[in-house]
């Protein structure tokens, strides 16, 4: 068996194991676990199920993943910053739902939350809230790159953002050598 065909194979054994134990899902969590790696155009697994036989749910949990998938390292590829990974998607229709990518874009913004933000006067902050529209309105300023071997651990609002700069956008933490151990 290649290593892809053992990986499609987890959410059977996944399921398998469950049953065994004697654990009893909820109707939504069975759905999610069986069919949260089917796409739309029927390349998912395990089934290879179409959109029509997709609940909702399953939809935006797939827009979710690889939202997730893109915008974090992972076997050495470089995350992409959240706007590319929107416009991937959206270059996606037949594997992905538009309607339920603008949902997620409105819902975490164009700066998720959990992301590393630089700022115009050289500071990296980890956004910890966004307003209505989805821009950071609370940060935690955790390093001045013009000192890069010291670390700051300042919380902001909106309102103080002048002490920092502008937002220029999202960052990869390794590539400031920031790792997620580091996170507030």
């Amino acid at each position: 068996m290649t290593t892809t065909e053992l990986l499609k194979e987890h959410v059977v054994a996944l399921n398998n194991k469950l049953t065994a134990l004697g654990w009893v899902a909820s109707p939504a969590c069975h759905d999610i676990i069986l069919n949260a790696n089917e796409r739309l155009d029927g390349s998912g697994y395990p089934a290879g199920k179409q959109a029509a036989e997709l609940s909702e749910r399953v939809r935006l949990i797939s827009v979710i993943k690889i939202i997730n998938k893109l915008t974090h390292e992972r076997n050495g590829q470089h995350p992409r910053q959240p706007l590319d990974a929107y416009r991937w998607v959206n270059n996606c229709p037949t594997i992905y739902e538009k309607s339920l990518l603008v949902e997620y874009i409105q819902h975490f913004g164009l700066y998720p939350i959990g992301s590393l933000a630089k700022f115009s006067n050289g500071f990296l902050a980890w956004i910890m809230d966004v307003d209505a529209k989805g821009m950071p309105c609370k940060v935690n300023v955790i390093k001045n790159l013009s000192f890069r071997d010291t670390s700051i651990d300042t919380v902001l609002e909106n309102n103080d953002f002048t002490q920092i700069g502008r937002l220029e956008g999202t960052v990869n933490p390794t590539d400031y050598n920031i790792h997620m151990a580091n996170h507030p």
